[in-house]
């Protein structure tokens, strides 16, 4: 049995001041709404689990399908969480997610889900009702992942965001079930639980597994002057892991406390884990490998991340050459700039400005194929017309 309630965030609009008009008039707004509450019920937990989700823009006018993000206690992480992804989608700098926040509860059925069984007597004393984690992977597995790829369109991509438990549960996924998630944000892990028993089994894991791909990002906080032990050591077994595909980050945050890390966290580590989905300088990675090296990493950062049929955006094409016309290296971008006119029709107004470049330098036959082609791009560029009439070229185009 499910039933779903709009989750919305309600804004009041205030009216604008104006004479004989209290500053305290206002005129009521509309919601604005950032998600909805679903209830999912569990065979394996055996009771009702309150889901919050959040489409990304644009989701129930298109046909697109999204990778996914599972954020761990969902009450506290949800709103802002969620607003952190879309910020940093809309700027291009990671890809639109489906969000799925999964809420814990009470603190006991917080503990209970995320903790594996401990055998320490302060784990048990402190946080009695522990060791449901395999239970509540299961859950993910069995259940709550089907459901969201059967109810939503969803891409081959998952991502898993935990703090404290929730980021000793992030570990125990990873070393558990390998090929659950593709990418972990891990805050301020509880790596000490059992007497570090995790950290073990993770250094074992890791030095015997040879084929691994997922991304790892992980943060800590300590006043102490140095990383937490636990976390010291989880960080050094992650550095020797010999997966190729296999990738990590740590940062230790000592601005930040066990209560303030989730936040910058999921930030930097969205950041992190998808340095790849963008190129911040596209012209650095041309100068390596030429415009095919530029292809060759769109595609593989689009099969990594979900998205097998990614190209390079047109728009990446036109900073390499306008990047390259910036440095007088016109023979460079004029190949870029046509090397697959089917793919990546020329924009007339850098082929115009690729004409004018090569006019200043005093070759007017380049010069004029380029207005040529600008013009048969835009046959409406009263500009090129002119030049090619100066140049005194007769063409077709110019009637």
């Amino acid at each position: 049995m499910m039933t779903q309630r709009s989750l919305a965030l309600l804004g009041f609009l205030c009216a604008p001041q104006v004479a004989r008009v209290s500053v305290w008039a206002q005129s009521r707004g509309t919601p604005v709404v950032i998600g909805e509450t679903i209830q999912l019920q569990s065979n394996t937990l055996k009771e009702s689990r309150s889901l919050l989700i959040s489409k990304p823009a644009g989701y129930d006018s298109g046909m697109e399908r999204y990778p996914v993000l599972y954020l761990l206690d969902a009450e506290t992480h949800f709103h802002y969480a969620s607003g952190l992804a879309d910020f940093l989608a809309k700027d291009d700098r990671m890809p639109n997610m489906l969000f799925v926040g999964i809420v814990s509860g009470d603190m006991a059925r917080r503990t209970h889900d995320l903790t594996p069984p401990s055998t320490a007597e302060t784990d048990n004393r402190f946080s009695p009702g522990n060791g449901g984690a395999d239970a509540f992977l299961s859950f993910f597995a069995d259940e709550l992942i089907p459901f969201v790829d059967k109810t939503y369109r969803t891409r081959p991509y998952r991502l898993l965001i935990g703090h404290s438990f929730g980021g000793l549960f992030g570990v125990y996924a990873l070393i558990t079930k390998p090929t659950l998630f593709n990418a972990y944000i891990v805050a301020d892990p509880s790596l000490y639980w059992n007497n570090e028993s995790v950290v073990a089994r993770a250094e074992s894991f890791l030095s015997n597994t040879k084929s691994l791909q997922a991304d790892v990002y992980m943060t800590a906080s300590s006043d102490s002057g140095k990383a937490p032990g636990a976390v010291a050591r989880l960080n050094a077994a992650l550095g020797k892991s010999a997966s190729a595909g296999f990738r990590w980050n740590f940062d230790w945050m000592k601005q930040e406390d066990h209560l303030s890390i989730p936040l910058p966290s999921i930030y930097r580590g969205l950041e992190t884990i998808f340095e790849d989905w963008r190129l911040t300088d596209p012209l650095e990675l041309f100068d390596k490998g030429g415009i095919d090296g530029i292809h060759r990493r769109y595609r593989e950062a689009g099969q990594r991340f979900g998205y097998p049929e990614r190209i390079t955006p047109p728009f990446t094409v036109s900073l390499v050459v306008a990047a390259l016309m910036g440095e007088g290296r016109l023979e460079e971008a004029s190949k870029v700039l046509l090397h697959d006119s089917k793919a990546y029709p020329p924009p007339w107004n850098q082929l115009d400005a690729l004409a004018r470049a090569y006019e200043s330098r005093g070759d007017t036959e380049q010069a004029a194929r380029y207005y040529l082609l600008s013009l048969r791009q835009n046959p409406q560029n009263e500009f090129a017309k002119k030049k090619l009439s100066e140049i005194g070229v007769k063409s077709p185009e110019l009637q």
